[in-house]
């Protein structure tokens, strides 16, 4: 499943970067069983990123309702987009290797379940070259995503998916991971 739909404009994309207080260089471990031969890649991924509580302001209220308004269009037993959403930028030179987003506690043991991952863009692509954004679907076909400022996109979090390299400029998203608490009873 990848749903995605152009829900922000450009001036609303450039108040949600405007959200940022502190960029923290980060590189992120990744694990896929099917992927490195099962093994764990410290150094899957690098970016600058800032955490930012859904509760910290109600300036966040609008971009959360919209969100949350289009996921209940699609009839995704979510009930709340959990705690935080992360605004994360990828200067040149920067990627995401092919992953899914469960956080591992050592190198095969589950830390956190991920059901969904929520992306949105937040640069235009004349901002930056390379780093186009794939989702593998069910049939381990690459799908494109939406490089449209503003474009928000949905998929499993089974679902493997990466960044390519970053050639020039810097290329901005925002992550959303919907875990245990954002879903309906009933699927848990």
């Amino acid at each position: 499943m990848v749903e995605q739909k152009v829900l922000f404009t450009k001036e609303e994309i450039h108040k949600i970067r405007g959200y940022v207080t502190e960029f923290k260089d980060r590189i992120v471990g990744t694990y896929h069983p099917n992927i490195n031969h099962g093994e764990h890649d410290p150094n899957g991924g690098h970016n600058i990123a800032d955490h930012v509580q859904w509760d910290a302001s109600t300036e966040y209220d609008w971009m959360y309702e919209r969100i949350f308004n289009w996921t209940t269009e699609l009839n995704i037993p979510i009930v709340n987009l959990g705690w935080e959403f992360i605004i994360q930028k990828y200067p040149k030179g920067f990627e995401f290797k092919p992953h899914i987003d469960d956080v591992s506690q050592g190198k095969t043991k589950l830390g956190r379940k991920r059901y969904y991952t929520i992306l949105i863009q937040l640069t235009s692509t004349d901002e930056y070259d390379g780093g186009g954004l794939w989702v593998e679907d069910l049939n381990k076909v690459a799908i494109p995503i939406n490089q449209q400022i503003g474009n928000v996109s949905i998929f499993g979090n089974a679902q493997i998916h990466w960044v390519d390299l970053i050639t020039s400029g810097e290329r901005w998203s925002c992550t959303i991971f919907l875990e245990k608490g954002s879903l309906k009873k009933t699927l848990m």
